[in-house]
Protein backbone atom coordinates (compact mmCIF):
# COMPACT_ATOMS: atom_id res chain seq x y z
CA UNK A 1 0.00 0.00 0.00
CA UNK A 2 1.15 3.39 -0.98
CA UNK A 3 1.96 6.28 1.71
CA UNK A 4 -0.56 8.28 -0.11
CA UNK A 5 -3.11 5.50 -0.05
CA UNK A 6 -2.47 5.12 3.56
CA UNK A 7 -3.06 8.89 4.10
CA UNK A 8 -6.81 8.69 2.08
CA UNK A 9 -7.85 5.73 3.82
CA UNK A 10 -6.81 7.67 7.60
CA UNK A 11 -8.35 10.59 6.47
CA UNK A 12 -12.03 8.45 5.25
CA UNK A 13 -11.36 7.17 8.70
CA UNK A 14 -11.48 10.47 10.76
CA UNK A 15 -14.14 11.61 9.06
CA UNK A 16 -15.95 8.27 9.35
CA UNK A 17 -15.88 8.82 13.01
CA UNK A 18 -16.77 12.28 12.61
CA UNK A 19 -19.82 12.03 11.44
CA UNK A 20 -21.18 8.77 13.00
CA UNK A 21 -23.17 9.38 16.40
CA UNK A 22 -23.01 6.78 19.31
CA UNK A 23 -25.58 4.55 20.01
CA UNK A 24 -28.06 5.39 22.75
CA UNK A 25 -28.28 3.89 25.59
CA UNK A 26 -30.83 1.73 26.98
CA UNK A 27 -33.15 3.78 28.64
CA UNK A 28 -36.02 3.84 31.21
CA UNK A 29 -39.37 5.88 31.64
CA UNK A 30 -40.64 6.35 35.03
CA UNK A 31 -43.26 8.74 36.67
CA UNK A 32 -42.33 10.40 39.21
CA UNK A 33 -43.30 13.18 42.04
CA UNK A 34 -40.94 15.41 41.27
CA UNK A 35 -42.20 15.37 37.50
CA UNK A 36 -45.29 16.15 38.22
CA UNK A 37 -45.36 18.47 41.45
CA UNK A 38 -46.34 21.73 40.48
CA UNK A 39 -46.14 20.99 36.45
CA UNK A 40 -48.66 22.60 34.06
CA UNK A 41 -49.67 20.96 31.00
CA UNK A 42 -51.52 22.71 28.07
CA UNK A 43 -54.43 20.30 26.86
CA UNK A 44 -55.49 20.27 23.11
CA UNK A 45 -58.16 18.25 20.98
CA UNK A 46 -59.86 18.94 18.30
CA UNK A 47 -62.27 16.22 17.12
CA UNK A 48 -64.82 15.27 13.87
CA UNK A 49 -67.68 13.17 14.34
CA UNK A 50 -69.97 11.51 11.62
CA UNK A 51 -73.13 9.35 12.98
CA UNK A 52 -75.18 7.32 10.42
CA UNK A 53 -78.60 6.02 11.59
CA UNK A 54 -80.41 4.49 8.30
CA UNK A 55 -80.42 6.90 5.74
CA UNK A 56 -79.41 9.84 7.70
CA UNK A 57 -76.10 11.30 7.98
CA UNK A 58 -74.73 13.62 10.56
CA UNK A 59 -71.70 15.42 11.36
CA UNK A 60 -70.35 17.26 14.31
CA UNK A 61 -67.07 19.13 15.47
CA UNK A 62 -65.69 19.05 19.10
CA UNK A 63 -62.88 21.01 20.48
CA UNK A 64 -61.02 21.35 23.87
CA UNK A 65 -58.55 23.82 24.96
CA UNK A 66 -57.33 24.00 28.61
CA UNK A 67 -54.52 24.44 31.31
CA UNK A 68 -54.02 21.59 33.79
CA UNK A 69 -52.31 21.63 36.75
CA UNK A 70 -50.57 19.52 38.51
CA UNK A 71 -49.50 18.51 42.92
CA UNK A 72 -48.16 14.99 43.49
CA UNK A 73 -46.62 13.49 46.11
CA UNK A 74 -44.78 10.18 46.54
CA UNK A 75 -45.81 6.92 47.32
CA UNK A 76 -44.72 3.43 48.43
CA UNK A 77 -46.66 2.23 44.82
CA UNK A 78 -46.40 5.16 42.77
CA UNK A 79 -47.44 8.63 42.59
CA UNK A 80 -50.46 10.43 44.62
CA UNK A 81 -51.70 12.89 42.05
CA UNK A 82 -54.30 15.80 42.07
CA UNK A 83 -55.11 17.72 38.86
CA UNK A 84 -57.87 20.46 37.76
CA UNK A 85 -58.45 22.80 35.28
CA UNK A 86 -56.66 26.10 35.66
CA UNK A 87 -59.00 27.57 32.65
CA UNK A 88 -61.25 25.23 29.83
CA UNK A 89 -62.85 25.80 27.18
CA UNK A 90 -64.95 23.54 24.93
CA UNK A 91 -66.94 24.11 21.53
CA UNK A 92 -69.81 21.03 19.83
CA UNK A 93 -71.12 22.39 16.95
CA UNK A 94 -73.29 20.52 14.79
CA UNK A 95 -75.98 21.12 11.94
CA UNK A 96 -78.37 22.87 14.48
CA UNK A 97 -76.28 24.66 16.83
CA UNK A 98 -72.66 25.64 18.27
CA UNK A 99 -72.44 24.73 21.88
CA UNK A 100 -69.99 26.73 24.06
CA UNK A 101 -71.01 26.04 27.67
CA UNK A 102 -69.45 28.23 30.66
CA UNK A 103 -66.98 25.82 32.27
CA UNK A 104 -66.81 27.79 35.45
CA UNK A 105 -68.48 25.01 37.28
CA UNK A 106 -65.85 22.74 36.69
CA UNK A 107 -63.46 24.83 37.02
CA UNK A 108 -60.95 23.77 40.00
CA UNK A 109 -62.53 20.50 40.70
CA UNK A 110 -60.18 18.17 41.31
CA UNK A 111 -58.89 14.67 39.75
CA UNK A 112 -57.62 12.58 42.27
CA UNK A 113 -55.88 9.26 41.65
CA UNK A 114 -52.78 7.32 42.02
CA UNK A 115 -50.52 6.91 38.92
CA UNK A 116 -48.09 3.81 38.47
CA UNK A 117 -44.62 4.74 37.58
CA UNK A 118 -45.48 3.10 34.26
CA UNK A 119 -48.29 5.42 33.92
CA UNK A 120 -51.53 3.26 34.82
CA UNK A 121 -53.72 5.31 36.73
CA UNK A 122 -56.62 4.40 39.20
CA UNK A 123 -59.11 7.56 40.10
CA UNK A 124 -60.44 7.79 43.49
CA UNK A 125 -62.14 11.36 43.01
CA UNK A 126 -63.60 12.90 39.92
CA UNK A 127 -65.56 16.53 39.74
CA UNK A 128 -68.95 16.95 38.89
CA UNK A 129 -69.29 17.97 35.10
CA UNK A 130 -72.15 20.11 34.98
CA UNK A 131 -75.31 19.11 32.46
CA UNK A 132 -74.28 21.68 29.63
CA UNK A 133 -70.54 20.80 29.93
CA UNK A 134 -71.56 17.08 29.42
CA UNK A 135 -73.65 17.79 26.69
CA UNK A 136 -70.62 18.97 25.02
CA UNK A 137 -67.64 16.15 25.97
CA UNK A 138 -67.68 14.27 28.53
CA UNK A 139 -64.82 15.34 30.99
CA UNK A 140 -65.20 13.43 33.85
CA UNK A 141 -62.75 10.69 32.96
CA UNK A 142 -60.12 13.15 31.32
CA UNK A 143 -57.27 11.98 33.72
CA UNK A 144 -58.16 7.84 33.17
CA UNK A 145 -55.60 8.37 29.67
CA UNK A 146 -54.32 11.50 29.91
CA UNK A 147 -50.79 10.62 30.48
CA UNK A 148 -49.46 7.99 27.95
CA UNK A 149 -48.21 4.54 29.18
CA UNK A 150 -44.86 3.93 29.58
CA UNK A 151 -42.81 0.66 28.59
CA UNK A 152 -41.54 -1.14 32.27
CA UNK A 153 -38.62 -2.33 30.45
CA UNK A 154 -35.68 -0.31 29.31
CA UNK A 155 -35.57 0.45 25.74
CA UNK A 156 -32.48 1.28 23.35
CA UNK A 157 -33.10 3.01 20.14
CA UNK A 158 -35.37 0.94 17.74
CA UNK A 159 -36.60 -1.37 20.17
CA UNK A 160 -40.04 -2.14 20.85
CA UNK A 161 -42.40 -3.31 24.13
CA UNK A 162 -46.20 -4.77 23.64
CA UNK A 163 -48.50 -5.78 27.01
CA UNK A 164 -50.19 -8.36 24.89
CA UNK A 165 -52.84 -6.69 25.12
CA UNK A 166 -53.19 -4.09 22.04
CA UNK A 167 -50.46 -1.35 23.19
CA UNK A 168 -47.04 -1.00 21.60
CA UNK A 169 -44.39 1.00 22.46
CA UNK A 170 -41.44 1.95 20.30
CA UNK A 171 -38.02 3.47 21.23
CA UNK A 172 -37.57 6.52 18.30
CA UNK A 173 -33.98 8.04 17.55
CA UNK A 174 -33.32 11.06 20.25
CA UNK A 175 -33.87 14.37 19.30
CA UNK A 176 -32.87 18.11 20.37
CA UNK A 177 -35.32 20.73 22.05
CA UNK A 178 -33.70 24.27 23.65
CA UNK A 179 -30.50 22.50 23.98
CA UNK A 180 -31.91 19.42 25.39
CA UNK A 181 -32.04 16.04 24.84
CA UNK A 182 -35.37 14.23 24.26
CA UNK A 183 -36.11 10.97 24.15
CA UNK A 184 -38.91 9.63 21.97
CA UNK A 185 -41.53 7.03 21.77
CA UNK A 186 -44.08 5.90 19.13
CA UNK A 187 -47.08 4.46 20.25
CA UNK A 188 -49.79 2.23 19.08
CA UNK A 189 -52.29 1.19 20.35
CA UNK A 190 -55.72 -0.63 19.45
CA UNK A 191 -58.99 -1.98 22.31
CA UNK A 192 -62.52 -3.34 21.43
CA UNK A 193 -65.33 -3.37 23.77
CA UNK A 194 -68.70 -4.52 23.40
CA UNK A 195 -70.66 -1.66 24.76
CA UNK A 196 -71.14 1.48 24.48
CA UNK A 197 -73.12 4.74 25.36
CA UNK A 198 -75.30 7.39 23.26
CA UNK A 199 -75.11 11.00 23.96
CA UNK A 200 -78.28 11.64 26.91
CA UNK A 201 -78.69 8.15 28.00
CA UNK A 202 -76.08 6.47 30.29
CA UNK A 203 -77.42 3.26 30.18
CA UNK A 204 -74.97 0.85 28.71
CA UNK A 205 -75.66 -0.24 24.92
CA UNK A 206 -74.77 -4.02 23.58
CA UNK A 207 -72.10 -2.96 20.51
CA UNK A 208 -69.30 -3.22 18.94
CA UNK A 209 -66.70 -0.20 19.32
CA UNK A 210 -63.02 -0.42 17.97
CA UNK A 211 -60.58 2.01 19.20
CA UNK A 212 -56.99 2.40 17.64
CA UNK A 213 -54.66 5.05 18.67
CA UNK A 214 -51.21 6.37 16.81
CA UNK A 215 -49.08 8.93 18.74
CA UNK A 216 -45.82 10.51 19.99
CA UNK A 217 -44.50 10.71 23.44
CA UNK A 218 -41.23 13.62 24.08
CA UNK A 219 -39.44 12.96 27.50
CA UNK A 220 -36.48 14.53 29.38
CA UNK A 221 -35.12 12.64 31.54
CA UNK A 222 -34.98 15.28 34.10
CA UNK A 223 -38.67 16.79 33.30
CA UNK A 224 -40.50 13.49 32.28
CA UNK A 225 -43.32 14.43 30.48
CA UNK A 226 -42.95 16.91 27.43
CA UNK A 227 -45.01 16.16 24.73
CA UNK A 228 -47.43 13.53 23.88
CA UNK A 229 -49.55 13.95 20.48
CA UNK A 230 -52.63 11.63 19.73
CA UNK A 231 -54.64 10.57 17.08
CA UNK A 232 -57.58 8.60 17.72
CA UNK A 233 -60.31 6.73 15.61
CA UNK A 234 -63.00 5.52 16.94
CA UNK A 235 -65.82 3.65 15.57
CA UNK A 236 -69.19 2.42 16.71
CA UNK A 237 -72.39 0.07 15.27
CA UNK A 238 -75.21 -0.11 17.50
CA UNK A 239 -77.81 -2.29 16.74
CA UNK A 240 -81.37 -1.63 17.16
CA UNK A 241 -83.14 -2.12 19.84
CA UNK A 242 -83.71 -0.48 23.05
CA UNK A 243 -83.52 3.17 22.62
CA UNK A 244 -82.49 2.54 19.10
CA UNK A 245 -85.61 2.17 16.67
CA UNK A 246 -82.96 1.97 13.91
CA UNK A 247 -79.17 0.79 13.54
CA UNK A 248 -76.21 3.25 14.16
CA UNK A 249 -72.76 3.63 12.69
CA UNK A 250 -70.52 6.39 14.25
CA UNK A 251 -67.21 7.07 13.53
CA UNK A 252 -65.01 9.75 15.83
CA UNK A 253 -61.45 10.92 14.72
CA UNK A 254 -59.61 13.03 17.00
CA UNK A 255 -56.00 14.80 17.55
CA UNK A 256 -55.08 16.15 20.28
CA UNK A 257 -51.64 17.40 21.83
CA UNK A 258 -50.76 17.37 25.89
CA UNK A 259 -47.52 19.73 26.26
CA UNK A 260 -45.65 20.71 29.27
CA UNK A 261 -46.13 24.73 30.30
CA UNK A 262 -43.98 26.60 32.77
CA UNK A 263 -44.34 25.15 36.49
CA UNK A 264 -46.70 26.67 38.98
CA UNK A 265 -47.54 26.68 42.65
CA UNK A 266 -48.92 29.04 44.43
CA UNK A 267 -49.97 29.91 48.17
CA UNK A 268 -53.43 27.94 49.10
CA UNK A 269 -52.90 25.18 46.50
CA UNK A 270 -54.28 22.09 47.90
Amino acid sequence: MTRARRRALLSLSILAGIGASPAAEPAAFRYTARQLECATFLDHSAGRLEAETGARRRRETLSRDGVLRFRARPAANGVVTEAWYDSLAVRRTSPEATLIPDTDGLIGGRYRGLLSPSGRYQPSARPFVPDPVAEVTDLGATLDDLLPPLPPVALAVGQSWNDGAGLELRRLPDSMAQGRSLLRLALRARAESHEATIRGDTTGLKAVQVTTEQGEVDWDASLGLVRRVRHIVVETSVPAGGPLKLPLRSRLEQDATLLRGRPHCFAGAP
